[in-house]
């Protein structure tokens, strides 16, 4: 399975698009739910599963993915938002999510892309 962060974004939903160009459909899509306009960008995508990132955090942490073999972490999950002003949240969503990713797959050594 491939776990693409961000998947519902511009950028990760085409590489949705891109990995299922190529017959890879054994994705697990991480996104941030309560922007449910962003699944527009999955529309014709194929995916086994999605998870909303606070839940995908929790699972990580507690070691509770309960996924099979994971191949890859593809971490598209970012605020790209140059306007954000919020310090705590841009250093949460885009360093320490980041940096619990990284140490997951390390810990498991699954490719962190």
């Amino acid at each position: 399975m491939l776990i693409v962060t961000g998947g519902a974004g511009f950028i990760g939903s085409n590489l949705v698009h891109e990995l299922n160009a190529h017959g890879l459909t054994d994705i697990l899509i991480v996104d941030n739910m309560a922007n449910t306009k962003k699944f527009q960008n999955l529309h014709g995508a194929r995916y086994v599963d999605y998870m909303d990132k606070r839940d995908f955090r929790r699972a990580i942490r507690e070691n509770s993915l309960g996924a099979g073999k994971i191949a890859a972490i593809l971490h598209q999950g970012a605020c790209s938002n140059t306007l954000e002003d919020d310090h705590t949240y841009m250093m949460d969503n885009n360093f320490t999510y980041t940096r619990e990713l990284l140490h997951f797959a390390i810990d498991r050594a699954i490719p962190f892309i």
